[in-house]
């Protein structure tokens, strides 16, 4: 099954889905969110937090060093970080409401 799928690709799912730099921002951005308008806002720091990640992890030497992933890279991690930055907001809002 995976033997179609590009090798970029892959690397690509690889450093987006399993990046820390993603999850982390996406949420605490979203959790901080007083709007829902803002999980947009979460969306674009989570994708920026993955690519310096991802970046930080190629200079390391733990991933080979390929920044022509970086627009993939972004992207993805931009979709992601929506998803956790609704997380935050509706963890955040339910905190705030007190329920």
């Amino acid at each position: 099954m995976l033997k179609n799928i590009p090798p970029d690709l892959i690397e690509i799912v690889t450093h987006a889905v399993l990046n820390p730099g993603t999850i982390v921002a996406g949420y605490l951005i979203g959790r901080r969110a007083d709007q829902p308008q803002k999980i947009i806002v979460g969306a674009f720091a989570a994708g920026i937090a993955g690519v310096l990640f991802a970046w930080l992890v190629m200079k390391l030497g733990l991933s080979p060093d390929s920044p022509r992933l970086f627009p993939g890279i972004f992207v993805l991690s931009f979709i992601l970080g929506a998803g956790w930055a609704w997380l935050g907001y509706y963890a955040g809002t339910s905190r705030r409401r007190g329920e």
